[in-house]
C-alpha cells in the first residue's frame, strides 16, 4: 500500500484538479478527503472509486491512478464485493484515454466476476460498455445482443441511471444503422428519466444527442432547437468543458453543413483547445475528425491532411477503426483534390482494407455471440433449479418437523404418505427433465438455424461487396488487375464452396444423402484429387507428397468417398504455413481403406479437439493464406465416415502440424 506521505500528496492533487474539474464538486473532493483520512477500508475504496469515476473524462490517467489504488486495497484488506464496479471505471478511463483493448480486457473482468457474485446491476453496466466497445469495430449483431441483456437488466432492477445509459447507447446504435426514428425514441427515453431524477449533465448530453440524430436525419432545424437546449444546461455546470466541446463541435456541424464557415471554425477552433488541454483521446479523435472535414469542404487540403494524419495516428493506436476508417477516406479525397492520385489510391485501399475488417469481425464474433447467450441460459436454468430444489427442501423440512411432532399412533400413516409425496415428486422429477431436454433440444436446434442464416448470410454477402470493392481497384490500379482478379476468382470459389457444404449437412441431416455404393477405383480418384488441388498448393509453394497404393477397386459409396477426401486435402492446404508439405497416404488393410492427411500446420489445442466436429465452430488455427472458413467441413467430414460405418481420429500437437487417419470398412451392394 501506499505511504500516509502519498496519500496526502494526493489529498493535495485532489484539490487542485478540483478547479477545473469537468462536473466535479469541492464538496465531493473534500468529501473523499475525509473518507480517505478516516473511513473504513470499504468507504475507502468506495472513495477512490468515485474519484476515478468523477475524473474520467477530462483527466483518465489521473481516474486510472485512483482505481488502482482502490484495488490495491481490495486485495490488502481482501475484500472484493467493490471489485467488479472498479474493473468497469477502469474500464471507462482506458476508453477516454484510447487504450481501447485495455477497456475490453477490463470490462470483460467486471462481467465475468460481476457474474460469479450474482452482482445484477454491475454485470449489466459491463454488457452495456461491451456493447459499446463492440458497435465501434461494427460487430453489431454482437453490440445490440449486449445492449437488450443489459437493459432487460435494468428493467428488471428498476435502476434509473442505468436505463440512461443503456437507452442513450441503443440511440447510438440506431443512429448508426440510419434507423432515426428508433434513435429518437430512445434519446427521449433517457431524456425524461434525467429530467425526472434532476441529473443537469445528463439533461445536457441526453439534448446533445437528440441533435446529432436529427442532424444525422438533416433535420436541421430541430438539431438547433436541441443544440440550443443542451447549451443552457451545460452553461449551468461550471467548467464542464468535455460537454462543451461535444456541444460546439455539433454546432460547428451544423454550421458547415449550411456553409456558413466562418462560424464553423470559430467553434471548432474553441473544441480544439479543450480536447488538446485534457487527455480525452475519445474526445481529441471526435474534434480533429470534424475539424479534417471541415477543412476539407473549405478547399485547405493540406490542413485538412495533417488533421486526419492525427486521427489516424491515434485510432491505428487505440483500435477505433470508425474514426480511422472516416479519416482514410477523407485523406484519399484530399490527396485526390489535390492531384496525388497514388497517395489517393494508398489511402482508398486502406480505407478498403477496414471495410473488409468489419464484415469479418462480424462473422468471426458470430459464434461467440451465441455460445454466450447458450452460457447465459444455462446460469439462468441452473439458478431456477436451485430455486426448486430450495423449495422441495423447505418443503421436505415442514415434513419432518410435522411427523415429529405428530402422535405415535399416526406414524405409519404419515411414513406411507411421505414415500407417496417422494414418488410423486421423483415422477414430476423425470416428467420435468425430460420436458427440459426437449426444450434444451429444440433451442440448440433453433439455434444452429439462427447460426447457419447469420453464417451464411454473412459469407455470401463478404464475397460480393469485396469483389465490387476490388472491381473499383481495378478501374484505378492496372497495374495489379492479374492480382485483383485472382482475389475475384478465389473469393467466388470459397462462396461455391461454402454452398456446397450447407447443402450437404442439410441433406445428411434431412436423410436425402446419396445410398449408391458400388466399385471405386480409390486410387484413380485420389491422383485425380491431388492434380485437381495443385494450383491451390502452387500459390502457397505447398508439395503434395503421393504415398497411395490401393491395388484394386474398393466398394464404398464414391460421392461420400470424394466428399471425405476434398474436405481433408482442401483443409491441410488451407492452413499450412507456406513453403511446406502435405501428405496424402492411402492403403488398403484387411478389407478396410486407410486414409490419411499429414500437414505442417499449426495443429489443433485441447479446446479444439473437444469441439472439433461441431457444426460452425470457429477453432484457434487461423487459415495461412486469408481463406475463408465457416467452420462446417470436418462436421461434414465425421457426418460422412459416420454414414460409411468408419472412424476418424487425430493426432496433432500445437506448433507440430496434424494428422487425420480415416478408417472405412468395405461395404456390400445395397448396404452402406
Amino acid at each position: 500500500m501506499k505511504s500516509t506521505g502519498i496519500t496526502y500528496v494526493l489529498i493535495t492533487l485532489f484539490f487542485i484538479l478540483c478547479v477545473n474539474a469537468n462536473g466535479q464538486t469541492i464538496g465531493n473532493i473534500a468529501k473523499a478527503k475525509k473518507v480517505i483520512q478516516e473511513g473504513s477500508p470499504t468507504e475507502k475504496t468506495e472513495a477512490y472509486n468515485q474519484l476515478g469515476w468523477e475524473y474520467r473524462k477530462m483527466y483518465p490517467d489521473s481516474s486510472i491512478y485512483f482505481l488502482k489504488t482502490s484495488i490495491e486495497l481490495i486485495e490488502l484488506y481482501k475484500n472484493d464485493q467493490l471489485l467488479p464496479e472498479t474493473y468497469n471505471y477502469l474500464g471507462v478511463a482506458y476508453l477516454y484515454k484510447g487504450d481501447y483493448l485495455k477497456s475490453y480486457d477490463y470490462h470483460e473482468k467486471a462481467k465475468d466476476l460481476a457474474l460469479e457474485k450474482q452482482d445484477s446491476l454491475q454485470y449489466a453496466h459491463a454488457l452495456n460498455s461491451l456493447g459499446r466497445l463492440f458497435e465501434g469495430t461494427a460487430a453489431y449483431d454482437k453490440a445490440i445482443d449486449y445492449y437488450y441483456q443489459a437493459l432487460d437488466i435494468f428493467e428488471k432492477l428498476d435502476n434509473k441511471i442505468g436505463l440512461t445509459y443503456i437507452y442513450s447507447s441503443l440511440a447510438t446504435f440506431y443512429q448508426s444503422q440510419k434507423s432515426y426514428i428508433k434513435a429518437e425514441e430512445m434519446s427521449k427515453r433517457a431524456l425524461k428519466i434525467r429530467i425526472d431524477e434532476g441529473l443537469v449533465v445528463g439533461v445536457a448530453f441526453s439534448y446533445l444527442e437528440l441533435a446529432k440524430i436529427y442532424s444525422a436525419a438533416n433535420k436541421n432545424d430541430l438539431a438547433h432547437q436541441m443544440l440550443s437546449n443542451s447549451r443552457v444546461y451545460s452553461d449551468s455546470v461550471k467548467n464542464n468543458l468535455v460537454l462543451k466541446a461535444e456541444v460546439n463541435t455539433e454546432i460547428a456541424n451544423l454550421y458547415r453543413k449550411d456553409q456558413q464557415y466562418e462560424e464553423a471554425k470559430r467553434l471548432m477552433e474553441a473544441s480544439k483547445d479543450i480536447a488538446e488541454g485534457i487527455t480525452n483521446q475519445n474526445l481529441l479523435m471526435k474534434v480533429y475528425n470534424q475539424y479534417g472535414i471541415l477543412n476539407y469542404d473549405l478547399g485547405n487540403y493540406d490542413e485538412a491532411i495533417a488533421f486526419h494524419i492525427k486521427v489516424v495516428q491515434a485510432a491505428e493506436n487505440s483500435a477505433f477503426w470508425k474514426e480511422l476508417k472516416q479519416s482514410y477516406l477523407y485523406l484519399s479525397k484530399s490527396y485526390e483534390a489535390k492531384g496525388n492520385a497514388q497517395r489517393a489510391l494508398e489511402y482508398f485501399k486502406n480505407y478498403n482494407e477496414i471495410e473488409n475488417k468489419f464484415l469479418d469481425i462480424e462473422k468471426a464474433r458470430l459464434v461467440q455471440q451465441h455460445e454466450s447467450r447458450i452460457a447465459l441460459e444455462k446460469r439462468a436454468q441452473e439458478n431456477e433449479l436451485l430455486k426448486i430444489e430450495k423449495k422441495k427442501n423447505n418443503e421436505l423440512l415442514e415434513e419432518q418437523r410435522i411427523r415429529n411432532f405428530s402422535l405415535t399412533g399416526l406414524l405409519i400413516v404419515l411414513v406411507i404418505f411421505a414415500f407417496t409425496v417422494q414418488a410423486n415428486s421423483n415422477k414430476k422429477k423425470r416428467a420435468n427433465e425430460k420436458l427440459s431436454n426437449q426444450k434444451d433440444k429444440l433451442a440448440d436446434l433453433n439455434l444452429q438455424k439462427d447460426t447457419l442464416m447469420n453464417i451464411l448470410a454473412h459469407d455470401l454477402k463478404a464475397p460480393f461487396n469485396r469483389i465490387r470493392g476490388l472491381v473499383e481497384l481495378i478501374k484505378v490500379d492496372k497495374s495489379n488487375q492479374d492480382k485483383y482478379i485472382h482475389m475475384i476468382d478465389q473469393m467466388s470459389i470459397n462462396g461455391s464452396d461454402l454452398i456446397k457444404n450447407v447443402l450437404d449437412v442439410n441433406k445428411l441431416e434431412a436423410g436425402e444423402a446419396n445410398e449408391n455404393v458400388g466399385q471405386v477405383d480409390v486410387e484413380y480418384l485420389l491422383k485425380e484429387k491431388l492434380i485437381h488441388y495443385t494450383e491451390d498448393a502452387k500459390h502457397k509453394n505447398i508439395t503434395l507428397q503421393n504415398n497411395i497404393s490401393v491395388d484394386r477397386n474398393f466398394i464404398t459409396n464414391q460421392l461420400y468417398l470424394e466428399r471425405i477426401v476434398d474436405n481433408l486435402i482442401s483443409n491441410a492446404i488451407k492452413y499450412s504455413s507456406f513453403n511446406s508439405t502435405v501428405k496424402i497416404t492411402s492403403v488398403l488393410d484387411n478389407q478396410q481403406l486407410k486414409l490419411i492427411v499429414t500437414d505442417d500446420g499449426p495443429g489443433f489445442t485441447e479446446d479444439d479437439k473437444k469441439s472439433l466436429y461441431s457444426k460452425f465452430k470457429t477453432l484457434s488455427a487461423k487459415p495461412t493464406g486469408g481463406e475463408a472458413s465457416n467452420g462446417l467441413g470436418l462436421s461434414l467430414v465425421k457426418s460422412l465416415v459416420d454414414k460409411l460405418r468408419g472412424k476418424i481420429t487425430l493426432l496433432s500437437e500445437v506448433g507440430k502440424g496434424s494428422t487425420f487417419e480415416v478408417i472405412i470398412p468395405e461395404l456390400t451392394y445395397g448396404n452402406n
